[in-house]
């Protein structure tokens, strides 16, 4: 029986190639790829830089301070930080702050530690052997601020909390709870304990906070309030295309950047849909460095007007899983937020396949469901869909389903639904 060949990009920040999986020859498949956008040059950069929005340059806030903290995001976001950091730390070193005094850390939230290799990847092997790189611990030595946050005193990163100028390269996604990634997220939960971030998250899932505006969010302006209250003064904000290339790039205020950020990632992320499909491949990539990341592609989902696949259709998550089912001080088993696998809700009758060809079965049943099946070579999942669906079938397929968000037939791009 023929077959059809679909190329999907994997392994972000391990193998950064295409995997190929076969589908039935019988279908009709729609590869429904992203506006995406044009990859930055280092002189776009750098202009984004010198020429930051609503606030003094760089340089300025640098002067009369002997220390510098800059935030980045981990390996769960797609920012090319190597690309961002020269510009950043050269103004530094030109405001007389030292190489020995500038630090960067890696905001990790409850994500769990970063390998020094992998650290190296997103910062580029010089700034790594040059700079003092750190991991932020959720559990390790905080800092206490003096600021309530609810009934406990909010503690943060120690590096960042003593550094005198404080500034963050952060990565813009959907987001499912504070609308779009990256920004003030970078210090509440990036930096801040573990208890921190169970309460910074449990209105959200509780229903009270949330929503697709970052301007009306109540997660982000809590956030927001915090970081500037903890002196972060400058960020970058990147959008990323669906090379992982930073497309946009805006640096200033950590909320007007952050804000024309998102503003300009809708032009990215945009996918046009035309019809509705029996099928529907959601793949991880660029989140799809773990099982728990890779949950984020439900967002593309999410972002339609109405269920972009039949009521007794199928939806088959892909991801590399390149670290295998990944840590996460709420959502993995013996988090604070977790909770044992349920059948989703909101997919109603749906079928929920996952395809993960790093993660076994039982590991998988940490996080999915036993109504789900789970596949691990793409030869069984090729013959299952062909047993499922042995009449003509309509298949859509999301490449980088965490980044993308659904336009409908008249082009008008829809919020993330909480």
């Amino acid at each position: 029986m023929s077959e059809i060949s679909v190329e999907l990009p994997w392994g972000a920040w391990y193998r950064d190639e295409l995997h190929r999986l076969q589908l039935p020859g019988h279908w009709e498949v729609d590869v429904l790829a992203p506006a995406g956008g044009q990859a930055c040059t280092p002189q776009d950069i750098q202009a984004a830089i010198t020429a930051p929005i609503d606030s003094p340059p760089l340089a300025e806030l640098a002067a009369g301070k002997t220390s510098a903290c800059i935030v980045i995001d981990d390996m769960s976001r797609p920012t090319r930080t190597a690309m961002i950091l020269p510009p950043l730390l050269n103004q530094l070193r030109q405001a007389s702050i030292a190489d020995s005094a500038v630090s960067i850390v890696m905001a990790t939230g409850s994500h769990g530690n970063v390998p020094a290799e992998d650290i190296a990847k997103k910062v580029g092997p010089e700034i790594a052997a040059t700079y003092r790189v750190e991991c932020h611990d959720c559990r390790g030595d905080l800092a206490p601020t003096g600021i309530a946050y609810g009934d406990r005193e909010l503690r943060v990163n120690r590096t960042f909390y003593e550094a005198e100028l404080k500034l963050g390269i952060s990565s813009i996604l959907p987001h499912s709870f504070a609308g779009f990634s990256g920004g003030a997220k970078l210090v509440l939960p990036g930096l801040t304990d573990v208890q921190a971030t169970a309460r910074s998250h449990k209105f959200v899932q509780l229903g009270l906070r949330g929503g697709a505006d970052p301007d009306r969010n109540k997660f982000r302006s809590e956030a927001e309030q915090l970081a500037r209250t903890l002196g972060m003064e400058f960020i970058v904000c990147v959008v990323s295309n669906q090379q992982r290339d930073p497309s946009h790039v805006f640096a200033g205020d950590i909320v007007a950047a952050h804000r024309a950020a998102c503003h300009a990632a809708p032009g990215v992320f945009s996918t046009e849909l035309r019809r509705d499909y029996d099928c529907l491949i959601l793949n991880a990539y660029p989140k799809d460095n773990d099982l728990i990341q890779a949950e984020n592609v439900f967002i593309a989902l999410k972002t339609a007007k109405s269920p972009t696949v039949g009521d007794d259709g199928v939806i088959v998550v892909t991801t590399a899983a390149s670290e295998g089912v990944g840590q996460h001080g709420l959502f993995e088993p013996g988090g604070l937020s977790y909770r044992p696998p349920q059948p989703k809700r909101f997919l109603k009758n749906r079928e929920l396949w996952l395809y993960a060809p790093t993660v076994t079965t039982q590991n998988a049943r940490a996080l999915y469901w036993e109504g789900y099946p789970v596949f691990q070579r793409p030869e069984e999942l090729t013959a299952a869909l062909n047993q499922r669906f042995p009449q003509p079938t309509r298949c859509g397929v999301f490449p980088c389903a965490p980044m993308q968000q659904v336009s409908d037939a008249r082009g008008a791009v829809m919020g993330v639904a909480v």
